[in-house]
């Protein structure tokens, strides 16, 4: 084979991938489709697409369109590996995806040819190649924070029908308009007519694109602020229940005070008498009285605080134990609202689990620390079966309702730069479930 004619192979197979690779981005971050689910699967998936490029470019060395092909088939391929309903009609996506890329591509044409003259291939091709490879440097190197923004933001970033139709229809729009662009000398109209037709051509594709974009960012927001609305409400029902648990304390102790003095007597009677019985049930009494006016648990967190003896209570119906180990020096960097979501997801994970055990040991411990900025905590709870890791899956009942605990922790942790680990190891002869949060604390809010 001659040196210019596998150059040319490469090309086009270089070509196609991008092709590929940018569909595959407007699938993910315009559609929002899920990705491949594992590393390993995404190597082979690209692999076989390069083979299969490569092969038909050697059977075919003179047709350019079979890398293209190539790319458009592994696309729809993609979708039938990533989709788990409506693969069929997924296909179709092919279509308004294409008109997104074509109108990128269409302005890289319509702009220059407005306002000079249209660009040659070659150099110009080159060119955009070089851009479209520096982007996915770009993306490259910071893979690790866009999968971790995407995959966080997934419970809050759906498209309803109208919003999914509306980009169908922009894609379609886009994918005539931007050929019309591409190829607008071949339309035989005059030269000032094309330059006009190019400049409203190529306003109207950045128009849609931008419309796209701000149509996908607005649904986010409103679906985010909408679940923050509800973390609110969790809050403040929260406050308010930490504040009625006080005033009810603040109540038993006041009237435990008001009778101290008639105990005591009563105390003295009963011994004078030498009916020692009844003084120790007496005193069994006070006991249960000054048991049921006390807080158990103090983190030096009040929404910590809250949270952790409201659970409480919970945990003691369930014959579980809570235990708590160190304190918050200083958490005043936190804000209350991921403070609730931090703790309320976390014990309700682990009492939801625990209660549907059959055990006869069932416990929580929870471990806090603080050097510093850096503030630590750690659930641990005893596991006797499979746990289901992935975040966003539940292993309750109502699906459509549970399964985002974690994802709204992970959530919460990203805004403090921290991190959330969670693991199954055996401790002591039996397996512990282990969810650690780091949290980085603002650089003022540490006295």
């Amino acid at each position: 084979m001659e040196g210019p004619v596998l150059l040319s192979i490469v090309h086009n197979c270089i070509s196609a991938a991008e092709i590929l690779l940018a569909l595959l981005g407007i699938k993910r971050v315009v559609y929002l489709e899920a990705p491949l689910s594992c590393q390993k699967s995404a190597v082979t998936y690209l692999a076989a697409f390069f083979l299969t490029a490569f092969a038909g470019q050697i059977l075919f060395p003179d047709s350019e369109s079979m890398a293209v092909l190539a790319a458009l088939i592994f696309f729809c391929v993609h979708i039938f590996l990533t989709r788990k309903r409506r693969r069929l009609p997924g296909v179709g996506l092919l279509f308004p995806a294409m008109g997104y890329l074509t109108g990128l591509l269409a302005l890289f044409y319509g702009i220059p040819y407005t306002f000079g003259n249209y660009p040659q291939n070659g150099i110009w091709i080159y060119i955009i190649d070089g851009i479209f490879w520096a982007g996915a440097a770009a993306a490259y190197c910071g893979r690790e924070k866009i999968n971790q923004v995407l995959r966080l933001d997934a419970p809050y970033r759906k498209l309803g029908t109208w919003e999914r139709r509306f980009l169908h229809i922009c894609g379609l729009f886009l994918l005539v308009i931007g050929f019309m662009i591409i190829g607008v000398k071949e339309t035989g109209m005059e030269e000032d007519a094309s330059r006009i037709f190019a400049g409203f051509g190529s306003f109207a594709v950045i128009l849609l694109e931008i419309s796209a974009v701000i149509l996908i960012h607005q649904e986010n927001q409103k679906d985010y602020f909408q679940y923050m609305t509800t973390v609110g409400e969790h809050y403040l029902k929260t406050e308010l229940n930490h504040f009625r648990a006080y005033q009810e304390r603040e109540e038993k102790i006041r009237r435990f005070r008001h009778d101290i003095n008639n105990h005591l007597l009563c105390l003295k009677e009963l011994t004078g008498c030498g009916d020692l019985e009844k003084a120790k049930e007496y005193i069994l009494e006070l006991q249960t009285i000054l048991g049921e006016s006390r807080q158990d648990f103090y983190t030096g967190n009040e929404i910590a605080d809250a949270i952790l003896n409201e659970k409480n209570i919970l945990a003691r119906a369930g014959n579980i134990e809570i235990k708590l180990e160190g304190k918050m020096q200083d958490s005043s960097g936190v804000q209350a609202t991921d403070m609730c979501i931090l703790f309320a997801n976390a014990l309700d994970n682990a009492l939801e689990y625990l209660n549907r055990q059959e055990k006869d040991t069932k416990w929580i411990s929870i471990e806090i620390r603080q050097q510093g900025k850096m503030l630590t905590f750690i659930f641990q709870n005893p596991v006797y079966e499979n746990v289901i890791f992935s975040p966003g899956t539940t292993a309750k009942e109502e699906k459509e309702e549970h399964g985002l605990g974690i994802l709204n922790m992970m959530y919460a942790v990203k805004k403090y730069r921290g991190s959330l680990h969670r693991e199954i190891r055996k401790k002591h002869g039996i397996m512990i479930y282990s969810l650690e949060i780091l949290l980085f604390l603002p650089e003022d809010s540490v006295s």
